[in-house]
């Protein structure tokens, strides 16, 4: 009962969007009212702020207006977590924030972004030598703006030495759950996750975008293939069949489909039934060796060697922490009887 309250404070500048906003905030809501529910503390452990450059209605991108403190209200040292919600690209290298974090982000226990937050603490220079994470769409941007970061394009939210960077929308749900389980632990994030109906917990390494989704955006005459191997999945898939299947010599091949997809075709095969995998996994209650056979791997034990390579997962695990969990599991009620599963699904009792 004599736990620590971590006050957060979220900084938000004019056309941040709404759900980079309230995304996280009801992440830390939820997890503080639990808290409370199952008797681990008589009063909320997170406490929200929400500050702007210069304080009052704040007009977000859906042109809501929300109440904000002005920046010079921002004490130092009293926030535990700092969380920059992205805005359009001028707000966010607003020089009131970017001192403010040059002058103080060592003061917090952690500093994070949403979205193209990430800019205003790149600028800062809080990113340097440090890997991290923005909305896809500005990635490029942010890595020519600022080449002393290691840019990551795929991962959903980064964190690196306590400097923590996500992707925009739910992204941000992804970093605040991670947040909760490392300030109380794994089943606390769980029961949270399942009381907003998302995911039990993407890891911060899967990746923003799908496969399926790039091989959309490929042109040329790699692009008709993509998408013929994303429908066949378990024919044979070997380099020189591909090749081919398009026409081309085997080294002409291996150019050709490196330079439209980034990766060698036996990556990008593995990948495609990886991802079909994880899909299945997710959203039907198949065996495992059913799953591995529809997605396309020669075995089981081929899918559990991928996935534990490429995921760091067995298929198992993956299904316990990341499948969709029932209806009636999913509309939590903190008053009635809920069920606090550990890393093992095991139930843990009522809520008092």
């Amino acid at each position: 009962m004599d736990a620590i309250v971590k006050r957060i404070a979220m900084i938000a500048f004019d056309d941040a969007d709404l759900f980079d906003i309230a995304g996280p905030d009801k992440v830390f809501h939820s997890a503080a009212r639990f808290l409370v529910h199952l008797g681990v503390a008589d009063r909320h452990l997170y406490r929200i702020d929400l500050f702007s450059p210069d304080g009052g209605l704040t007009r977000t991108l859906q042109e809501i207006r929300i109440e904000t403190l002005a920046m010079r209200e921002l004490a130092t040292g009293e926030y535990d977590t700092i969380i920059v919600v992205g805005g359009i690209d001028r707000a966010c290298r607003d020089p009131r924030v970017i001192g403010w974090l040059q002058r103080n982000h060592r003061k917090a226990r952690r500093v994070s972004s949403v979205c193209m937050g990430a800019f205003a603490l790149a600028e800062a220079g809080l990113l340097d030598g440090r890997r991290a994470a923005t909305h896809w769409m500005d990635c490029d941007a942010l890595q020519a703006g600022y080449p002393a970061i290691e840019v990551d394009r795929d991962s959903i939210f980064v964190e690196d030495r306590g400097v923590w960077t996500s992707a925009g929308m739910t992204a941000g749900i992804d970093m605040a759950l991670a947040m909760v389980e490392e300030d109380h632990g794994r089943e606390l994030a769980l029961l949270v996750a399942r009381s907003l109906v998302v995911f039990l917990q993407r890891s911060g390494g899967q990746s923003q975008f799908s496969k399926e989704l790039v091989s959309q955006t490929v042109e040329g005459p790699i692009a008709p293939l993509l998408r013929w191997i994303i429908e066949h999945p378990g024919d044979d898939l070997r380099a020189e069949v591909l090749a081919e299947r398009v026409h081309m010599s085997l080294r002409s091949f291996y150019r050709a489909f490196e330079g439209a997809t980034g990766k060698s075709p036996a990556e990008w095969v593995e990948t495609i039934r990886l991802e079909i995998a994880k899909r299945l996994l997710e959203r039907t209650g198949q065996r495992v060796d059913q799953i591995a056979w529809q997605a396309g791997f020669a075995n089981y034990e081929r899918m559990r060697r991928a996935f534990i390579r490429r995921i760091g997962v067995a298929p198992a695990d993956y299904r316990a922490r990341f499948s969709r969990p029932p209806l009636h599991q999913t509309e939590i009620d903190p008053t009635l009887v809920v069920e606090a599963l550990d890393g093992e699904g095991a139930y843990r009792g009522p809520l008092q």
